[in-house]
């Protein structure tokens, strides 16, 4: 703290260092009032003009330019509208710029409003010399970006904010009339947070894919996100909501278009041979009179153009002149309107006639239904009775299979007895005794020939025989009934396990619902015979013979005059943009999007509702202080480079003598070395940074200067680099003699002598003289 005390002390004494301090200070007040003085000049003449141009901030509120040679009429006109539309209102001519004069108007506070502001394009349409109309009412905020069906949303909610006078279409943009100055940033943060609680998706479309008709596909996209994805709020906003009634116009005539386009003939022409057609050719064909190559293209032919090339090389074409009905299949391609060679050969649909085709046969279908229902009624009365008859007939089975099983209990009871009897052992003994018989005839006849007595016994054994015989056939008899028995039992018992099981199959069915659904059929066939057939079929005939009656020429022309007016209107094919009011991700709604067009080939892009933009007037006056302030930042660089050449070169050329005098050069890589250290560490190169840093800063900050997108802390950096170049050039610019300072040593004088009374009064003219 002593040490800093005696410095301060020595500093402020009567010597050379406060000779140099006080130097600094008076530089440092010259440049900053002539920095300052520079760029407030250079500030009040642009500000000057400015205002000269445009008038004072609030003053104006309307700008009209028109071309210089029609500024007379122009004039003219404009104090005849304010004062019919705007009495009270005061017109100023302004500067001719680039050949076109500026109109300003000044409006009554009365008359600043929302429908006034909107209508300034048809109030002043009808100036001549091309005027243009634009607004510069103040305070004001511009909203831009936002799509054309938001625009009424967005004015609204602005319109009930705090501080906002009124909301309006400004072109593309949206203008924001406020109350006062003070509002601005108020107004400005409430439009921010309110633009933040929205989002647009933009869904784009390539070249050759938009849709038919991007009205009903919006609304389409529109109602699928919010339900896809649950949310409050989805509105197609790619159109102007302005206008509803032009809206549903224009997407009546797309649809219309669409409705004609699909009834137009299709050609589809296969080329012959190594012919190639592509989009846009004109292919004639023969009607009504044969077509002559060479010859000019005539009304009577029927023209195609190709409208779009298959993969198989055949072309798809629609008829431009002619009625595809009376077309020849042979066609010729027409270059510069003349008739050229054969090109291939063409094949024709035509949808109007398919439907007519179509609504005949289903006007003959529709005849018929009387009938059809009649006899449908019949047979239905016809099941019904079967139906009332299935419980009895079920029933006259089951009795007959009891039946069939009752005698089969019979057959068996009968048949029980003879099943017991051994008929195989009785036939083997009666064949037995039979054989005995016939041995002991045989006997009998040989003594028979002996003693005639044997003849009555040989009768008897013979009958006995002949008895036996016949018991044997009926014991086989008897044995074949009893199998036969056997049988017949076995099959009435197959016959009634079947039954039963048919029976059970039969009882299963439901007779109730069938005679349900009977009652129904036959109810709504009722209904069918009231219908009035004979008007349905008369209007299916009037269709057939008049939907559609459009030649194909007529329906080419429509759709030409459809796409004219469809052109006319603000109706973006190529883009259609979402409004919601969550944070829905592009991710997330591109699957429902793809959904609600039928395919992937689009672009997502997610995109704020709108844009605030600054005041142009405020961004004016933003550029022309940052111009003052470069200004004051330049004038400080070049006074800061005088006072270092003019007052401190000799000091610092003095500073190095002193430090370069009766000192050895180093040689080799240490001079080399010992160089490039004295380079930045010299004591007058110390010097000079340390007076060009403090110049140029202190003269920034008293005159406000600047340098756009430089750090301040460049500032002192900047001027240590004007202080280290001067530095290097100090002997330069004020060389010093070598021998009036010796002479002065030699005569005793200090070095504060040294420099006031030899070296400064020898030195370049400035503050320090």
């Amino acid at each position: 703290m002593a040490n800093m005390m005696k410095k301060t002390k020595n500093l402020l004494k009567d010597s050379f260092n406060r000779d140099i301090l006080v130097l600094i200070v008076v530089s440092i007040v010259i440049g900053s009032l002539l920095a300052g003085l520079v760029s407030l000049t250079a500030n009040s003449y642009f500000s000057k003009a400015l205002t000269n141009i445009v008038g004072d901030y609030g003053e104006y509120d309307i700008i009209i330019q028109s071309r210089e040679e029609m500024k007379d009429d122009t004039a003219t006109h404009i104090q005849k509208i304010i004062e019919e539309v705007f009495p009270g209102a005061r017109m100023k001519e302004g500067p001719t710029i680039t050949g076109k004069t500026s109109f300003f108007i000044a409006v009554p506070d009365q008359y600043k409003t929302k429908k006034n502001y909107e209508d300034l394009g048809r109030i002043f349409g009808g100036i001549p010399g091309g005027a243009g109309v634009g607004i510069l009412t103040e305070p004001r905020l511009t909203v831009r970006g936002v799509p054309e069906g938001a625009k009424n949303m967005l004015i609204e909610q602005i319109g009930h904010m705090d501080g906002v006078r009124f909301a309006f279409r400004d072109g593309g943009s949206v203008g924001v009339v406020l109350f006062s100055l003070e509002k601005s940033s108020s107004v400005n943060e409430q439009i921010k947070k309110m633009l933040k609680e929205y989002q647009v998706i933009e869904v784009s479309f390539p070249v050759g894919s938009e849709p038919q008709n991007p009205i009903r596909m919006g609304d389409d996209i529109a109602s699928a996100l919010q339900t896809g994805l649950q949310l409050q709020y989805a509105k197609n906003v790619s159109i102007d909501g302005k206008n509803d009634d032009m809206t549903y116009m224009v997407s009546t005539m797309m649809e219309l278009k669409r409705f004609l386009a699909a009834y137009a003939t299709q050609v589809v022409i296969v080329p012959s041979g190594n012919e190639k057609l592509i989009k846009g050719d004109i292919v004639a064909f023969a009607s009504t009179e044969p077509l002559a190559v060479g010859a000019d293209v005539s009304k009577s032919n029927v023209l195609v153009q190709i409208t779009g090339l298959r993969p198989d090389g055949a072309a798809e074409g629609s008829i431009t002149q002619g009625d595809g009905t009376l077309a020849a299949n042979q066609g010729h391609k027409v270059i510069n309107n003349v008739i050229g060679p054969s090109i291939g050969t063409a094949t024709y649909r035509n949808p109007r006639q398919e439907l007519g085709n179509a609504l005949t046969e289903t006007s003959k279908v529709v005849n018929q239904i009387p009938g059809i229902a009649s006899d449908a009624q019949n047979l239905s009365g016809i099941a019904t009775t079967s139906l009332d008859n299935y419980g009895a007939s079920i029933k006259a089975i089951n009795q007959t299979l009891n039946s069939l099983q009752a005698a089969g209990t019979v057959i068996q009871t009968a048949t029980s007895g003879l099943a017991n009897i051994n008929t195989g052992a009785l036939q083997n003994q009666l064949d037995n005794s039979s054989r005995a018989m016939g041995g002991l005839m045989n006997t009998l006849q040989i003594v028979k020939i002996v003693s005639g007595d044997s003849g009555a016994a040989v009768d008897n054994l013979s009958s006995a025989q002949r008895n036996l015989s016949s018991l044997k056939t009926s014991l086989g008899a008897l044995d074949n009934v009893a199998a036969d028995a056997r049988q017949a039992k076995s099959a009435i018992d197959g016959i009634v396990a079947n039954g039963q099981s048919t029976i059970g199959t039969l009882q299963a069915f439901d007779v109730a619902g069938a005679r349900t659904s009977l009652t129904s059929a036959n109810d709504r066939l009722t209904q069918l015979g009231q219908f009035n057939i004979p008007l349905i079929s008369t209007q299916l005939e009037f269709m057939a013979a008049s939907a559609p009656n459009l030649k194909d020429e007529e329906i080419s022309h429509s759709i030409k005059v459809l796409d004219k007016f469809i052109a006319g209107q603000v109706i973006p094919g190529e883009r259609i943009q979402i409004l919601t009011n969550g944070n829905v991700t592009v991710d997330a709604a591109a699957p429902v999007i793809h959904k609600a067009i039928g395919h992937n080939n689009v672009s997502l892009y997610s995109t704020q509702l709108g844009i605030i933009e600054p005041d142009a007037r405020g961004e004016l006056y933003t550029v022309l202080n940052e111009v003052r302030a470069i200004l004051a930042a330049m004038t400080g660089v070049v006074i800061t480079l005088l006072f270092l050449a003019l007052d401190h070169t000799v000091i610092m050329t003095v500073i190095r003598r002193r430090r370069v005098i009766d000192k050895v050069k180093s040689r080799g890589w240490r001079g080399r070395m010992h160089r490039i250290k004295t380079a930045f560490t010299a004591p007058e190169r110390i010097y000079g940074m340390t007076v060009g840093a403090v110049l140029l800063t202190t003269m920034f900050v008293l005159a406000r200067g600047g340098i756009p997108y430089v750090p301040w802390f460049f500032v002192p950096l900047i001027g240590a680099i004007l202080g280290l170049v001067v530095a290097g050039y100090a002997e330069k610019i004020s060389p010093v003699s070598g021998e009036e300072i010796m002479a002065g040593q030699s005569l005793g004088l200090s070095i504060d002598e040294i420099m006031r009374e030899i070296v400064i009064p020898s030195g370049r003219p400035g503050l320090l003289q």
